[in-house]
């Protein structure tokens, strides 16, 4: 997938020169996303209150306000919180990830420095890393380099992703277009779904011809100089997903159908298989004696 591109009207899109990002704290990141979540999903500083409610939180209206303009620190059991809440609220799933989403380095200490900021990307990874289980029978297994395959093989895991998800008879030419036009839209959607970014940028392929960026783009057109209003990105935004999600929906179905089939037939054939044959009653040779 490549990297995600500056939109053609950014100003910093032909620049030679881009200072580094200034670092944020983890209360102004957080706040800012909680901000970005809520009116991507036009909802409302009561309806987080009030699904927070049926957690037994008492979270107010003005908590929520300083929170979004990243004025309120958060404790551990709030972190928490948020994301179940935030599900219940928005409609969909949101995890810490989420609430942490950026390309600015994460400051840690009190004031910004080379060793207190950490990239944002790696505060993400440490939160979704798998448990680290280790072996106490057995020596300790040497860590040996790691690499992420080559490109033939993480094709190939491509490919048995988008077969899993019953989307293999997608054009190949319009997956390859889908998934050069892809970038960060397809992740989130992806992390929305619970479902890997390759297999999104199949069902926009299967759609459309084009990745869901492209999609959004050609359905935000508008004239020269004029600025695309907020519900009207909205509106555009759950439609695209709404399509997305049918289609995931249809070809999911069809695969279980299928596979339920052909395990079917598979049974069929190992039954017929089991038969026993039985012979047919003996003839008694011509001329032989009839037995009365």
């Amino acid at each position: 997938m490549t990297a995600h591109r500056l939109p053609d009207d950014d100003p910093l899109a032909d620049a030679d020169d881009v200072l580094p990002p200034e670092p944020v704290t983890i209360r102004g990141l957080l706040g800012r996303n909680l901000l970005r979540l809520r009116l991507d999903a036009s909802a409302s500083h009561e309806d987080i209150a009030r699904a927070a409610r049926s957690y037994d939180l008492e979270w107010s209206l003005s908590w929520l306000t300083s929170l979004e303009r990243g004025h309120k620190p958060v404790s551990a059991e709030q972190l928490i919180a948020l994301p179940l809440v935030l599900s219940d609220a928005l409609g969909y799933r949101i995890g810490l990830t989420d609430l942490l989403y950026g390309d600015e380095p994460v400051q840690l200490t009190k004031e910004p420095g080379m060793r207190g900021d950490v990239p944002a990307a790696r505060v993400r990874e440490v939160l979704t890393a798998t448990p680290y289980r280790r072996v106490f029978s057995g020596p300790e297994p040497r860590a040996g380099p790691q690499t992420n395959g080559s490109p033939l093989s993480r094709a190939s895991e491509k490919m048995r992703e988008i077969s899993r998800a019953g989307l293999g008879d997608v054009d190949a030419r319009a997956l390859s277009r889908a998934e050069a036009g892809a970038g960060e839209l397809e992740e989130r959607l992806a992390r929305r779904l619970a479902v890997s970014p390759i297999v999104v940028i199949a069902a926009a392929a299967g759609l459309w011809g084009h990745s869901l960026t492209e999609e959004r783009a050609k359905r935000l057109a508008t004239g020269v100089d004029q600025e695309v209003p907020q519900r009207l990105r909205t509106a555009v935004m759950r439609k695209l997903t709404t399509e997305l999600t049918e289609r995931l929906a249809e070809a999911e179905t069809a695969a279980n159908i299928a596979l339920q089939e052909a395990a079917a037939a598979r049974l069929a054939g190992e039954r017929t298989q089991e038969l026993p044959i039985v012979p047919g009653p003996a003839r008694a040779p011509e001329g032989a004696p009839q037995l009365s």
